[in-house]
């Protein structure tokens, strides 16, 4: 699961260390620029709500294999587009078959994670993700400098062929429900904490598509190196995703068993993470020193991926094992319509307002509605466990 979410990521990942390249290449405004990022998003959430239920039908080893197989090849193709409008088109499929994924990975996690370790299950198998965006951000500048953002396509398509075997292999007896899929929406909507729970991810997203979009950019019309340099401190947001998803994992089971509720932490973790996109957003304002800037960047990026691991496993906690697939499929859809607008609006801020601090205000705001969303979950306000009467 963790080779998949770095082959995923390095693809999806791969048009930010190089936009400013693509750009010019295609003679894209900002605003078209981050469309052009936002165009994959389209595609990945309508995929996300019957990607579980696919899995359930079609057995969640056929699924991951053949997806990881195709977004592969597709990669391939990216590399030989020669129009703004058939970039947009592979991107769009690529986030179609990448969409697949999810519902049939956290399952899969969750299926195979010992009693009372969902936080750190989670945390560890999301590492991927992080890794993913460093190699995605970091090579993909690298590559870009060296021979030009196409072969950074080609490169980066071979993990997932070599992912794709490995599912296919390793793989076997991995449970599916075969639920009716209309039958397990409903019960799932019906639910008021999980719609919490979805709600609260929204601007989540929304903050680290921003940042994952633009930072590369962001260092570099700060003047902070070129763009080998600049995809470098932009990847810090995946460096941090190892330490930050493996302790915030350990010590929300930790925090469970003594009662505390997985919840507070998560609450505490992106109330912080919104005050360091504030203050990191009035840096940039005042043009700030840059190792302030980087520093404030380095925060938030350990801030994001700490409420990941809590936050799933709170879902997979309050969601019966039957309805898994479906449960992480339509929350993660709904957490990404946050990216549906944040690259192509903070190209648009950028263009209309001539830098990028309105586009960090926006989700810093944002997020303060996430932490209400979780501190309604119920019971609401609440951060102990229940414990039974006698």
């Amino acid at each position: 699961m963790i080779l998949g979410w770095i082959s995923i990521y390095i693809i999806r990942m791969a048009p930010s260390s190089a936009l400013a390249n693509i750009k010019h290449e295609f003679n894209l405004s900002y605003t078209e620029a981050g469309l052009l990022v936002t165009a994959y998003f389209y595609a990945y959430l309508p995929a996300q709500f019957p990607s579980g239920w696919i899995g359930d039908r079609f057995g969640r080893r056929l699924v991951l294999s053949l997806s990881s197989a195709l977004w592969g090849l597709i990669s391939i193709f990216t590399a030989f587009v020669n129009s703004f409008h058939q970039f947009l088109a592979a991107r769009m499929v690529t986030g179609v078959v990448q969409g697949l994924y999810f519902g049939n990975d956290r399952p899969t996690v969750a299926a195979y994670t010992p009693k009372g370790s969902a936080g750190i299950s989670q945390g560890i198998s999301f590492i991927g993700i992080g890794l993913g965006t460093v190699l995605g951000m970091y090579l993909g500048g690298l590559i870009t400098s060296l021979m030009g953002w196409r072969w950074m396509f080609v490169l980066f398509a071979i993990p997932s062929f070599i992912v794709s075997i490995m599912m296919f292999i390793v793989l076997k007896g991995t449970p599916s429900n075969g639920n009716d899929s209309l039958r397990s929406f409903s019960e799932l909507l019906r639910n008021r904490d999980f719609l919490f729970v979805c709600l609260a991810g929204i601007p989540c997203i929304y903050a680290f598509w921003v940042l994952a979009t633009w930072a590369p950019t962001m260092f570099m019309e700060m003047g902070i190196g070129d763009i080998t340099t600049s995809s470098l401190l932009a990847s810090i947001i995946g460096m941090a995703a190892v330490p930050s998803l493996i302790s915030m994992g350990y010590l929300s089971d930790a925090l469970k068993k003594k009662g505390v509720r997985r919840k507070l932490i998560t609450v505490l973790d992106i109330t912080i993470m919104s005050v360091f996109l504030f203050l990191f957003g009035y840096a940039l304002s005042i043009n700030s020193n840059p190792i302030l800037l980087i520093a404030f960047y380095a925060v938030i990026s350990l801030l994001y991926w700490g409420f990941v691991a809590p936050l799933y496993a709170m879902l997979q906690e309050m969601v019966p094992s039957r309805l898994h697939g479906t449960a992480f499929g339509l929350m993660n859809g709904i957490h990404f319509t946050g990216s549906l607008i944040s690259p192509w609006l903070t190209g648009l801020l950028r263009d209309l307002t001539g830098n990028f601090v309105w586009s960090i205000y926006i989700p810093a705001a944002m997020l303060l509605f996430s932490s209400l969303a979780v501190t309604s979950v119920s019971p609401a306000f609440s951060f102990r466990e229940k414990t039974a009467k006698l």
